[in-house]
């Protein structure tokens, strides 16, 4: 059965997604904005329209929240009126917000700041497992949150059992990982052919992204207990082979032509991990645009594509004003953001 005929409500809801995606031209003003002033000015002209009156290094909490329930009403208009196939595929890219308040709580915790000053409530609240971060508050140190979690049986456990192996350092990469993994093993993932191909190249991106990683850290021979399944020929080219060579590989994968354009100049190892961490909303706007040509709108592996570029679109913005507000030079923040503006 086709998705137009099975999902007949799921194209127009898309289309309308397409449609609130941030203009290029509007989309390059903001990353290059010179002041918070103008970031903040520029920003109150799209759909992101927010009520902050000043914008500062003191308050980049409340832009984030902001525009984090900007991005949920977006998402919201899918999900109301959608089936439970689409309203899946939507809570479990949510489920992104839920390890990224566990990230943030562990953060706080170790640097002796209040946790509940850095969660957001509200996608919790909308995915209704508030809970999960509620049970995490009162924690003393990153154990006792990886213990508590174990406890609760939430996979983000194994995230903090990898870095009391490897390092605390390694958290927010292991967080990211297992988000992925919860993702891709979903029911509704492996049930549907479009969204099993969508988690099936997120996995391949972190599983590259860690492979990398893991020869800077040194960590090449534990690379099986890091990654999520088996290792792809890229995987394992990222693992074992010069970096040159690794692009050569690389350049088959949606993202390799924008890695290799970020990095052509220089291809170092660690030139390629800081590109490949930089290069993601880019991939994640040309997964969209792959997945509506080959699956169609109405397919879950198109509407999972638009709402994680969407999320990925949020995220930029939360970025460059931080990198604004912390006085970053623009050619740094030109290089950080070229991916997007090619």
């Amino acid at each position: 059965m086709s998705n137009v005929v099975r999902r007949p409500y799921l194209g127009p809801r898309v289309r309308g997604l397409r449609t609130r995606e941030l203009p290029r031209d509007k989309l390059i003003s903001l990353i290059y904005a010179n002041t918070l002033d103008e970031f903040l000015n520029i920003l109150k002209t799209t759909t992101y329209n927010i009520t902050l009156d000043k914008l500062s290094r003191d308050n980049l909490i409340d832009l984030r929240r902001a525009l984090v329930r900007i991005y949920l009403e977006k998402v919201k208009s899918i999900f109301l009126g959608s089936g439970s196939d689409a309203r899946s595929v939507i809570l479990s890219s949510l489920k992104f917000f839920e390890y990224e308040n566990i990230r943030n709580l562990a953060i706080a915790v170790k640097a002796g700041r209040n946790p509940e000053d850095f969660i957001l409530w509200e996608p919790l609240e909308f995915t209704r497992r508030r809970y999960v971060v509620a049970s995490l508050i009162g924690a003393r140190g990153i154990e006792e949150i990886g213990e508590r979690l174990r406890q609760i049986r939430h996979p983000a456990y194994k995230a903090f059992e990898l870095a009391a192996r490897y390092g605390e350092d390694k958290l927010s990469i292991f967080l990211d990982r297992q988000w992925v993994e919860d993702f891709s093993t979903s029911h509704i993932a492996e049930k549907d052919k479009t969204l099993n191909a969508f988690t099936t190249d997120l996995r391949e991106y972190i599983n590259t992204l860690i492979a990398l990683r893991a020869r800077l850290w040194g960590l090449a021979e534990e690379l099986g207990e890091l990654l999520i399944g088996k290792p792809s020929p890229i995987v394992q080219s990222a693992v074992r082979d010069p970096p040159t060579r690794f692009l050569d590989i690389a350049n088959t994968a949606p993202w390799g032509k924008i890695l290799v354009d970020m990095v052509a100049e220089a291809p170092t190892l660690e030139n390629i991990v800081i590109a490949m961490d930089n290069i993601y909303p880019a991939y994640v706007k040309q997964l969209s645009n792959i997945y509506t040509a080959k699956f169609s709108e109405f397919s879950l592996g198109a509407l999972a594509a638009h709402i994680e570029y969407l999320r990925a679109e949020v995220m930029t913005l939360i970025r460059a004003a931080s990198l604004l507000a912390e006085g970053v030079p623009a050619e740094k923040r030109r290089k950080i953001f070229e991916p997007l503006t090619r």
